[in-house]
C-alpha cells in the first residue's frame, strides 16, 4: 500500500475511534511539507519512490538525478536515444505530457500512481501562470504536482536542479551536477568575456528537413549561441512556445552566417553540397555542425538540462582555438559517465564529436 492509501487508512481508524490524535509521530515521519518553484506550499511523501513529469526538460533533469524513481516518458524513445540509454530505463511507459504542441492525457499520469508529479514551468520572462497550475493540480487530485521553474533557461538551471535533488533526497547527485553545471557556465564566461564584439562568430540555427526554419536570438531555443558568444543572424521574430520561424533562403543568404548549427542530421550531410547553399560563407568553409543527440540533445529540443554537455560543445564549435578537442573530449566523457551512467569508448566519443555525429 502507497503512503497516501495508509494515510488514508489512519483518517478512517480515527473516524470511528475519536481518541486516536490526527497528528502522530508516524504520521510526521512518513509526510514533509515542501514549498514548489511558485511558492506553493505541498504536502509530500517523506520518501519519494515513484515521480513523472509533464514535460521533457524536467523529465530530462531528472533523468540526470534520479532515472530509478522514473515512472514514464514523455515520448517514444527513438533506436538513436536507446544507444545511449541503460536497457533498464528502456522499457519505462511512454505518459505523454503538455509540451510543444503534444496534450496530456490526466488518467494517464494518475494510473501510474506516483508520489508526486513534477510541472515544468519553461516561461522566460514572462508572468507564471499560477492558476493553470492550481487547475492542472485540480485535475491530479490528491497526487502533489511539484512546480519547477527555469526548465528550459541555460543560465538558470541551478535552482531546478536543486529543488529537484532537495525533493527526491538525492542532494549528492543533484549538487554534483551543479557543480558541474556552473563550472561549465563559468568556463564559457570567462571565454567568450575576451572576443571583441565586432569578432564574434556569425550563427545560424537551421531547423527542419530543408534548414529553412529557425529561432532567433532571445528565444529558449537557440541561447546556446548567445551564451557561447556566437551572433544569432536571424533577424526574424520569436515564435512562442514551439519555435521554428519559417525563413526563406534568400534570407539566410543575406545573413551569411559563418557557422551553421544543424538540428537536422540529413541537412548537415546534404547542405555543404547543395547548390542552392553554395554562397553561404559557412557552407563554403565547410563549418556546418550537425547538433549530437543521443541519448539527448545537446543544444534544443527540448531544451533543458540536457544542454549542459552542450555550453562545452558550442564554445569548441564555434571557437576552437580557445576549447580545444582535447578539452571537450575530457568534459563530455566526465558527463556521460556521471549523469548519464555511460562509459564512452574513444569511438563512441569521436563519432559524437563528427560534424555530422556518428552513434555506435
Amino acid at each position: 500500500m502507497t503512503n497516501r492509501g495508509l494515510y488514508a487508512l489512519f483518517l478512517v481508524i480515527c473516524i470511528i475511534l475519536p481518541g486516536i490524535s490526527l497528528v502522530s509521530a508516524d504520521t510526521q515521519g512518513s509526510e514533509r511539507l515542501v514549498s514548489d518553484a511558485l511558492g506553493r506550499e505541498l504536502t509530500i511523501p517523506a520518501e519519494i519512490t515513484g515521480v513523472v513529469s509533464t514535460a521533457p526538460p524536467t523529465t530530462m533533469t531528472l533523468y540526470l538525478i534520479a532515472p530509478d524513481l522514473m515512472l514514464g516518458w514523455n515520448s517514444e524513445l527513438t533506436p538513436l536515444q536507446k544507444k545511449y540509454i541503460p536497457e533498464q530505463y528502456q522499457s519505462i511507459p511512454v505518459v505523454g505530457g503538455w509540451f510543444g504542441k503534444t496534450d496530456g492525457n490526466f488518467e494517464t499520469f494518475i494510473r501510474l500512481n506516483p508520489d508526486i508529479i513534477f510541472e515544468g514551468r519553461t516561461i522566460t520572462g514572462d508572468p507564471v501562470d499560477v492558476k493553470a497550475v492550481e487547475e492542472r493540480q485540480t485535475q491530479f487530485g490528491a497526487i502533489p504536482l511539484v512546480t519547477i521553474q527555469d526548465t528550459a533557461n541555460i543560465s538558470g538551471y541551478a535552482k531546478s536542479i536543486s529543488l529537484i535533488g532537495d525533493i527526491l533526497n538525492r542532494k549528492e547527485k543533484s549538487e554534483a551536477l551543479i557543480a558541474y553545471y556552473q563550472t561549465a557556465l563559468k568556463t564559457v564566461k570567462d571565454a567568450v568575456s575576451t572576443i571583441p564584439d565586432g569578432e564574434k562568430i556569425m550563427v545560424y540555427y537551421a531547423e527542419g528537413p530543408d534548414g529553412l526554419a529557425t529561432d532567433p536570438s532571445g528565444s529558449q531555443h537557440a541561447m546556446l549561441i548567445d551564451y557561447c558568444g556566437g551572433k544569432n543572424v536571424a533577424d526574424t521574430t520569436i515564435t512562442p512556445g514551439y519555435g521554428m520561424t519559417p525563413v526563406s533562403l534568400e534570407q539566410v543568404l543575406s545573413w551569411n552566417p559563418e557557422v551553421i548549427i544543424a538540428g537536422d542530421s540529413k541537412f548537415a550531410s546534404s547542405v555543404l553540397t547543395d547548390p542552392l547553399w553554395k554562397d553561404v560563407l559557412a557552407v563554403q568553409s565547410g563549418r556546418v555542425y550537425g547538433v549530437p543527440v543521443s541519448p539527448f540533445s545537446w543544444f534544443d529540443r527540448p531544451p533543458g538540462t540536457n544542454q549542459i554537455p552542450g555550453l562545452y560543445w558550442m564554445l569548441h564549435t564555434l571557437y576552437p582555438e580557445i576549447f580545444t578537442a582535447d578539452q571537450l573530449k575530457e568534459k563530455i566523457y566526465e558527463f556521460y559517465s556521471s549523469f548519464y551512467g555511460i562509459e564512452l569508448s574513444d569511438s563512441q566519443l569521436d563519432g559524437l564529436l563528427l560534424d555530422v555525429p556518428v552513434y555506435e
